[in-house]
């Protein structure tokens, strides 16, 4: 595998998340109940927008309208509607085709 900056990303997130889900079955560290609930809130959360960030980084670098016009059309799905997330994740994938067929004829 080489060291291109996606590489990189790649195995940040990978090793984030082995600390985030796999060493606390295993390591015991002494903190407080509100200390274990926070960091259970927080952590995994932190973890899933690092990844949202490199996925629209990535895609907007490669195909940006595309890319913007997709998180457009499933932030506005998301916030005005009861769309479940996989039937938004069919509909931002769709229309990101879409563009992406467009714009390259």
């Amino acid at each position: 595998m080489s060291t291109t900056p996606t590489a990189v990303a790649i195995l940040a997130l990978f090793a984030t998340s082995l600390l985030v889900r796999v060493l606390p079955v295993f390591l015991r560290v002494p903190t407080s109940d509100a200390a274990r609930r926070l960091v259970g809130r927080v952590l995994p959360m932190a973890v899933f927008l690092n990844f949202a960030v490199y996925i629209v980084w990535t895609e907007v670098h490669s195909s940006p309208v595309s890319a913007l016009t997709s998180i457009a059309v499933v932030g506005l799905v998301t916030f005005l509607t009861r769309t479940g997330l996989v039937l938004t994740t069919c509909i931002g994938t769709i229309v990101y085709g879409l563009v992406f067929l467009v714009s390259r004829n």
